[in-house]
């Protein structure tokens, strides 16, 4: 799993930037309490904690959470990995939104694999 390009790794983070900013505009505009805005934010704060993650791997950091916090973004990132490929199979091949669901479902799968260690 350490033969990443550099251009790999940047794609993941990046892929892991765009979650984070799509989650969080999605939350502005949704009425707080309601179980799409809960798990939204669970699905966010899995996304905070795998781009953290790779980063932290990538360059050497300390990640700052907890033993609990890493499992639940593990579990919450495994279960997002079982649902996009439903969404790869219904993109063209070579589009744009193909792309970007493949750079997704690589970066998920880098920072699954490192919770696992």
């Amino acid at each position: 799993m350490e033969n990443i390009t550099p251009e790999e790794k940047q794609q993941s983070i990046e892929a892991f930037q765009s979650v984070i900013r799509k989650s969080e505009n999605a939350l502005a505009s949704m009425k707080s309490g309601t179980s799409q805005t809960k798990l939204l934010e669970k699905r966010l704060k899995a996304a905070r904690i795998g781009e953290g993650l790779l980063t932290a791997r990538w360059e050497g950091k300390e990640l700052d959470v907890s033993h609990m916090e890493l499992e639940e973004a593990k579990q919450v990132l495994e279960g997002l990995l079982l649902l996009l490929p439903g969404f790869l199979e219904k993109t063209k091949p070579g589009s744009g939104q193909r792309t970007y669901i493949e750079r997704r479902i690589k970066a998920f799968q880098f920072a699954v694999s490192y919770l696992n260690e």
